[in-house]
């Protein structure tokens, strides 16, 4: 079925969600983490949600996530067909859920599961840097002092912690990449325009959005079907921020 779309945002206001439409909302893509309060409240404008990037109750809502455990071995399988053995990680060690309760960052927990499968988990390589780019800066320079602990190859939980990296890295006259490789998430524009060019997990942005298009217009045809749930597999796009390491191949 055919459908004219008209698209509005929400705003948070006065801790309430408005609109500027006066007419009712038929659906609603809800982009992110969302408290179980803000969902209802969501709730409140059209019972017909599609999670992106979350899926806060797969009973209830249909969502489109990425396969954070894919994109993480992609990224690990790469940095050991390079040679890299001493590899780190750079991300928050939580975030919050939708009860505002502080979960395990999933790239974090994949990458330390897969490390220590590998044999080659070193818990002084993994760099907790908190939520904000200044957080995540003094982080870095902090764990910059221990010499001792400067791995081959960092992958970077998303591109501001990437980019943040690759200048504190520099700062204190380590090249990138030959001294450090790095890998980011999301492959966003900015790994192009970084230098060099990043290696990154390419998250395909577009086709989740699509994908959640077309999840809404089908629950506007048929309120009463099951929640969908899709899973997008991530790809790996390889640049210029990754060396082979001598005599490890």
């Amino acid at each position: 079925m055919e459908h004219d779309c008209n698209v509005s945002y929400l705003f948070e206001q006065s801790g309430k969600y408005q609109t500027l439409e006066k007419t009712p909302l038929d659906g609603i893509l809800a982009i992110g983490i969302f408290s179980d309060q803000q969902i209802a409240q969501l709730l409140e404008i059209s019972p017909n949600i599609v999670f992106v990037d979350s899926s806060p109750d797969e009973r209830r809502f249909d969502s489109v996530v990425l396969n954070f455990r894919l994109g993480v071995e992609q990224a690990l399988d790469y940095l050991l067909y390079k040679g890299h053995r001493k590899i780190g990680f750079l991300g928050p060690a939580y975030k919050l859920d939708q009860k505002k309760r502080p979960a395990l960052e999933a790239r974090r927990q994949y990458f330390i599961d897969y490390m220590k499968n590998a044999g080659l988990y070193d818990e002084h390589l993994i760099i907790d840097t908190g939520l904000s780019a200044k957080d995540g800066s003094a982080q870095i320079r902090k764990w910059l002092e221990q010499k001792d602990h400067i791995p081959t190859a960092l992958l970077a939980y998303n591109e501001e912690s990437a980019i943040t990296a690759v200048s504190n890295l520099r700062e204190v006259g380590l090249r990138i990449p030959e001294d450090v490789s790095v890998i980011s998430f999301n492959d966003t524009p900015l790994s192009i325009l970084t230098e060099p060019p990043l290696t990154s997990v390419t998250a395909h942005l577009e086709v989740m959005g699509e994908m959640a298009v077309k999840m809404l217009l089908d629950r506007l045809d048929d309120p009463q079907h099951l929640p969908y749930k899709i899973v997008l597999p991530p790809t790996l796009a390889v640049r210029d921020s990754v060396v082979d390491i001598p005599g490890e191949i």
